[in-house]
């Protein structure tokens, strides 16, 4: 779909401009047929930027890279529209370039074939390509970069599968979203904030299980036979034979020479070796004379591993410690386990290897595997000794404090304040004996018996009117009213109420929330309660879109805002009706102990009261579990409405 053509003025001359999926072109009016001046692909264009709509001239101006480019629409009466029908059909084509490249983002890496049905790409030399695949290396290593996360849609489907609560949260969003928002901008937006959670779900994806030492997995279970004689059968999978080939290259050729000759089944031969002493060798056990024999595996009991270049790693001279210890006289030997001389417990040189082996098969995380051997410059500037250079440069900071008394506080001599004055001439003694005596019961309220009385200390008295004593003015006016916040004195009524009433209070709100019973729910079932987390989490959802839109300034997106904002009016319907929900059925819990009271009073004679008050849930519990959310709403829909105002007012008196 294209734009039509619209009038404009490129760099003070007139011409027409047109737009399609792919380009962008300008041809200027005179001479008449004339061919294009300037032509735009859509792929290189970075930003776009127009005029407000409260200003007179009507621009649009294209960003390509470092250059850009301004068209002024010159239509007396549709210069606005024009422009505006131009900006969404570049919009929506840089959209779709966008998806198209995201969507064949994961065929096109690692694909051999894919550079050949390019066209003009299919014919390119060997060294090209070579060139385009180290330049495009560094982008593909970034497998946790912001922008690959956003466009990586399968990422994002497995996300919100493994994620129930993300999905329904994702769905009802969508369902609910304004039209004028579509769903590439919505889907940006909804995963721009969750970006943590698309990288965590990566790594996690991406994760495997390392190799492990596989024979000792391998072990014998007993069963009872038919004849009821235990049999010791040996259960092993593909993996697991892979793993032994892998590891144990004596027994992958053991293996191939033995079978089908002189083992005409595979069977035979693991019967064979797990009753073998080439396992008590490979397992690290000592062979002793009375192990059985077998004349078609023992021969590999000697078997030397091949070793060479491409099984040893390089490693830099500087921390080679065996190296070093080849160009020294004398040295001193190290741990018993560690000593390269063969010894009485071949285990622990089969665990060393072992472990060489496994850690051998882990590719690095810092290297690359077809890198030049050495070091390089960093390696050896991280190495290098720098404690004794003679030139080093001194890179501290310098601070230059022109008023240093102003910031230490100190007045060029050694004073104390006038408190630590007065307490340094006081004695210990004398100070420790007056703390002592104003302790004692005696003076703190004691009875005639020396006993100390709590209610005398705080000045109690059970037969005080608290009102009287609480409210009289500490002073005042004339007229008798009071200037001064009048505070409650301690020991009073109104102040152990108080108390009381605050203990009660954190009491009721940690129990709440530490509860899991239905209590928790103030009263709401559950089917309410789910009901409300979705809206809940939708008009949250809808909340930072609206703020993204409304800060961000952009006068090409006050249609989309727009939405957003009737969209958060219906959040507020949606909620006041689950709300009437919640009415609805607490009406109907009070209906049915009413029957029950009525039955019982038909039964007994007797009457019974109904707390209502005791009846939790309705429209109040909604209210009160929603209240910060519907004050985010209002604050929200008052900020979009100021700022109308003030964009009406300067539209006004601008015409």
């Amino acid at each position: 779909m294209s734009s039509p053509k619209t009038s404009v003025v490129y760099k003070k001359a007139n011409g027409s401009l047109t737009c399609d999926k792919r380009h962008l072109i300008w041809s200027p009016s005179a001479p008449s047929g004339a061919t294009p001046c300037l032509k735009i692909a859509v792929a290189d264009i970075t930003n776009l930027q127009q005029t407000g709509e409260a200003s007179a001239k009507v621009a649009l101006k294209v960003l390509v890279k470092d250059d850009s480019y301004v068209f002024s629409f010159t239509s007396k009466d549709a210069a606005r529209k024009e422009q505006v029908a131009v900006t969404d059909t570049l919009r929506d084509a840089i959209a779709t370039i966008k998806a198209g490249a995201a969507s064949s983002l994961a065929p096109a890496v690692g694909t051999p074939g894919a550079g050949q049905n390019g066209g003009g790409d299919a014919g390119q030399s060997a060294s090209m390509a070579i060139a385009k695949a180290l330049s495009a290396k560094p982008q593909d290593e970034g497998w946790y970069d912001d922008n690959r996360l956003k466009s990586d849609f399968q990422l994002q489907r497995s996300l919100l599968e493994s994620s129930k609560a993300l999905d329904e949260r994702f769905r009802q969003a969508l369902r609910d979203k304004p039209d004028t928002v579509s769903v590439p901008q919505f889907t940006a937006q909804f995963w721009s904030t969750r970006l943590h959670l698309l990288r965590a779900h990566a790594m996690e994806k991406s994760q495997k299980e390392g190799e492990y030492n596989v024979l000792p997995e391998i072990k014998y279970s007993t069963i009872i036979g038919a004849d009821g004689e235990p049999i010791k059968t040996l259960n092993m999978t593909k993996e697991q034979v892979s793993l032994i080939f892998k590891q144990y290259p004596v027994v992958r050729q053991a293996y191939n020479e033995t079978v089908p000759k002189p083992f005409a089944d595979p069977k035979i031969f693991w019967s064979r070796f797990f009753a073998s002493r080439l396992l008590k060798k490979l397992k690290g056990l000592r062979i002793e004379k009375n192990d059985p024999t077998d004349p078609a595996l023992d021969p590999y009991l000697e078997y030397q591993e091949a070793s060479g270049p491409a099984s040893t790693a390089y490693i830099p001279h500087i921390i080679d410690l065996e190296g070093n210890e080849q160009n020294t006289k004398f040295h001193l030997e190290g741990d018993y386990e560690m000593r390269a001389a063969k010894h009485d417990r071949p285990i622990l040189h089969l665990l060393n290897q072992m472990s060489e082996k496994l850690l051998s098969h882990v590719a690095p995380e810092d290297g690359d595997a077809h890198a030049p051997i050495g070091m390089d410059e960093g390696t050896f500037e991280q190495l290098q000794l720098r404690d004794l250079a003679m030139q080093d440069t001194d890179n501290r900071v310098v601070l230059n404090v022109q008023e240093q008394q102003r910031y230490t506080g100190a007045s060029g001599e050694d004073e104390l304040s006038a408190d630590a004055r007065l307490y340094a001439k006081q004695d210990p003694n004398r100070v420790i004996s007056s703390l002592q005596n104003n302790v004692q019961p005696r003076n703190l309220g004691s009875d005639e018996q020396g006993t100390l009385k709590l209610d005398r200390v705080l000045g109690y008295d059970s037969d005080d009117d608290s009102e009287d004593m609480d409210d009289e003015p500490n002073g005042g006016h004339t007229n008798g009213t009071s200037t001064r916040k009048v505070s409650v004195r301690v020991g009073s009524h109104a102040a152990l109420t108080g108390a009381s009433s605050s203990i009660l209070a954190s009491v009721s709100q940690r129990r709440r929330n530490a509860s899991s019973d239905a209590h928790g729910l103030n009263g709401l079932s559950q089917s309410v309660f789910d009901t409300l987390t979705i809206t809940h989490n939708t008009t949250t959802e809808f909340l930072h879109y609206f703020w993204t839109l409304f800060l961000s300034g952009d006068s090409s997106r006050t249609s989309e805002l727009t939405g957003l904002v009737s969209t958060l009016d219906r959040s507020l319907d949606r909620i006041n009706a689950v709300g009437e929900q919640a009415e609805k059925e607490r009406q109907e819990r009070l209906e049915k102990m009413r029957i029950q009271v009525k039955d019982y009073f038909q039964r007994t004679g007797k009457k019974r009261r109904i707390d209502e008050s005791a009846v939790g849930g309705g429209k109040a519990a909604v209210d009160e579990m929603v209240k910060p959310t519907v004050g985010a709403l209002r604050q929200a829909s008052e900020a979009y409405r100021r700022a109308l105002e003030v964009q009406m007012r300067e539209v006004a008196v601008g015409g």
